[in-house]
């Protein structure tokens, strides 16, 4: 059989329907999910003023602007993993909430005054932020890689970046039980950085495994 006639049998939904799709992406995102909590609780503890940051402002926003993040990128998924299904709008929206955040950071950083503009975006924990969140995505990027090496996906690349996306914006939600920072101008650049490198990466993993 051709590839373009695996594709388009693919497609029909004879082989693939969309229900199985949902289950298995939704599946194994749980399970990475459950094991990024633990090690977030077993490695660096939940933040003991969790009950007073939660009612801070830039905590909500930021968790919005995560939440968003997760479901264009689980939206796009649903998409990608099903052979000759493009990305549909997930790029745009991607694309809209990080320059949201990137705005509200940058508009907050304007307001700082000059001499403690450096502490607004470094923050006291830059130098483990991102790198914190890359380590608790990793389980959730393999657990979605996995699953999606059972169906379909004929864009690897771009199908392992959304991969990625989804896995470092809900790694970066569970790393905020732990984080004491409240600048959306520390958001702007370190969460979004961390997620940034797990897209890059889950690229070249897709890029890697995701090939027919």
């Amino acid at each position: 059989m051709k590839t373009n006639d695996l594709i388009a049998l693919l497609a029909s939904d004879t082989l693939q329907p969309q229900k199985p799709v949902r289950q298995q992406l939704l599946r194994q995102l749980v399970l990475g999910a459950v094991v990024c909590g633990v090690l977030m609780f077993t490695l660096l503890g939940l933040n003991p003023r969790m009950d007073e940051m939660a009612m801070h402002p830039a905590f909500a926003t930021k968790m919005l602007w995560l939440a968003a993040l997760m479901g264009f990128s689980l939206y796009g998924l649903f998409r990608l993993a099903r052979p000759g299904v493009g990305a549909g709008h997930t790029l745009v929206g991607l694309g809209l909430a990080m320059l949201a955040m990137g705005s509200l950071g940058w508009v907050q950083w304007l307001q700082t005054s000059s001499d403690a503009r450096t502490a607004q975006w470094m923050g006291g924990s830059w130098q483990v932020c991102s790198v914190s969140i890359v380590a608790l995505s990793l389980p959730v990027l393999g657990a979605l890689l996995w699953a999606l090496r059972q169906l379909a996906a004929t864009r690897p690349a771009l199908t392992g970046a959304v991969a990625g996306v989804l896995a470092g914006s809900l790694a970066a939600g569970i790393y905020s039980l732990h984080c004491t920072e409240t600048s959306l101008t520390f958001f702007a650049v370190w969460y979004a950085g961390g997620i940034a490198l797990v897209s890059g990466v889950g690229a070249v993993l897709g890029w890697r495994m995701l090939r027919w």
